[in-house]
């Protein structure tokens, strides 16, 4: 027998051993276990983008601010970097290390798209905001925006293309790929038509901004939709009136039948409520107010009428009645969405900031720009809607931090002043649930007096994105041993 022929029948003998061993040893369907429930890993890359910032008058100045919480197992090197979106060369600024605040500080009236990417050790729980304060003329006033990842469904509401109003809609492609996207606007009336944004195409790292006065004027109130048909997008909405306020609107995040927005503030002057019919039934929507002592139906609106695909408004004026609150929804049979436009002063010293629904707090919750000092103050807005809550704040500019405990009885809202690291005017916060919990809902107002006009921006908080699932995963070489049909 020749060599080559002999190598082959051994080949082959040893392969037939083995997969005999194999198909003995295989445990039949009745005998496999369970595979294990999948572990958490610290997220190895986070990206935030940050609205463009335009026609911004004298005095103008922008923050951008970013912060990592320190100490996450397993995370180890990485960076986090703000850049501007059209051209990534170009570096705006920078985060040192987990825990310590970084960003940069402009006074331009007119700031291109930016985008964080945040890796490895920075990326578990980044956070990023910009915040610009506008002194005098139309548009003055306190504006802030949570930086967030670009995503396929975005929805605003409660802006309007009034004729004492301003807003756009500002669109972002900070990824590699090409996006195609259609912009939906819905008023009192129902969906408007429009021309000229249905399958907008954005080339990467390219940006547009909409009047959406443009796509139909005179809407007392509004909600927009943008909705990616390939790529992601992303999105964001300013609106000021004039000389009386401005602030970014926050996302309203997906349509459901109850929500909590929490953070109105207790010398709230006028608060008017948004609410969209998000499916294809009408339904009546329930209003509650959850104040310092208690949860009540608002007396003559305690509840609006929403139909399908339009736009409702509820003015419920001085409402808080000196407390700090949150407004409770409970759609009857169809998903709604909600915003809120709260009004602070009076006069010709208002200022206005958009609320938008939170989800209840399953995790640590991260806003990286707050202030102490002088007029600046920073103030946690908790509601516990049924049982009784109890979180723990924690604030830190990257040395010794701050805390505190807090208990929120149940059907309340209760204001907290941040607790202050020492002598820091900017810092980082972190509110946490503690252990045994009844849910809570948090937002947090940044205020700052400036000539008499109380201006102000409140941020909503939700659990920050730390961890991934991975599945367990397990070499079986039974997988390649054919077995005979029962």
């Amino acid at each position: 027998m020749k060599r080559t022929t002999l190598s082959l029948v051994v080949a082959v003998a040893v392969l037939a051993l083995i997969v005999g061993a194999a198909t003995w040893t295989r445990p039949s369907s009745s005998q496999a276990t369970e595979s294990a429930p999948p572990g958490q890993v610290p997220i190895q890359r986070a990206e935030a983008v940050c609205p463009q910032i335009r026609g911004g008058q004298g005095g103008t100045a922008t923050a951008y601010t970013a912060f990592t919480p320190s100490g996450t197992a397993g995370a180890t090197g990485g960076k986090a970097v703000l850049t501007e979106v059209a051209d990534a060369a170009k570096t705006r600024g920078s985060v040192e290390a987990p825990g310590r605040l970084g960003g940069a500080d402009v006074t331009e009236p007119e700031v291109p798209a930016l985008a964080w990417e945040a890796t490895d050790a920075f990326a578990p729980g980044f956070t990023a905001q910009s915040t610009s304060k506008v002194t005098i003329g139309a548009g003055r006033g306190l504006s802030g925006a949570v930086c967030r990842e670009p995503a396929t469904d975005h929805w605003f509401v409660g802006t309007s293309t009034a004729q004492d109003r301003e807003a756009y809609l500002y669109l972002t492609n900070s990824t590699d790929v090409a996006a195609q996207i259609d912009v939906e606007l819905y008023g009192p009336d129902g969906e408007v038509v429009t021309e000229g944004v249905q399958s907008l195409t954005f080339a990467p790292g390219e940006s547009q901004n909409i009047r959406l006065k443009t796509l139909k004027p005179d809407l007392g109130v509004a909600a927009v939709h943008v909705l990616a048909r390939s790529g992601r997008i992303a999105a964001a909405v300013r609106d000021q009136q004039g000389t009386a306020g401005t602030d970014w609107l926050p996302q309203a995040g997906r349509p459901g039948r109850t929500f909590v927005v929490p953070g109105i503030p207790e010398d709230a002057s006028n608060v008017r409520l948004v609410v969209f019919g998000a499916s294809d039934t009408d339904t009546e929507v329930g209003i509650e107010v959850a104040g310092k002592a208690s949860t009540f139906k608002p007396a003559g609106m305690e509840s609006v009428t929403v139909k399908r695909g339009r736009v409702a408004e509820v003015d419920l004026g001085g409402i808080t009645k000196g407390e700090a609150s949150a407004i409770k929804l409970t759609a009857e049979r169809a998903d709604i969405l909600a915003g809120v436009r709260v009004t602070r002063g009076t006069g010709d010293a208002t200022e206005v900031a958009y609320l938008a629904p939170t989800p209840e707090l399953t995790g640590r919750a991260v806003l990286a720009d707050n202030r102490a000092g002088g007029t600046q103050a920073s103030v946690v807005y908790l509601t516990a809607p049924r049982e009784t809550g109890r979180v723990r704040l924690t604030t830190t500019d990257g040395t010794t931090p701050a805390t505190a405990e807090v208990e929120v009885p149940g059907g309340t809202t209760v204001a907290v002043p941040v607790p202050v690291p020492a002598n820091a005017a900017k810092f980082a916060l972190v509110v946490e649930p503690l252990p045994g919990s009844a849910p809570v809902h948090a937002a947090r107002m940044l205020a700052e007096q400036v000539d008499k006009i109380p201006m102000f921006t409140v941020q909503g908080m939700t659990a920050a994105h730390e961890t991934v699932a991975l599945p367990s995963v397990h070499g079986d070489i039974a997988i390649m041993v054919p077995t005979k049909k029962q």
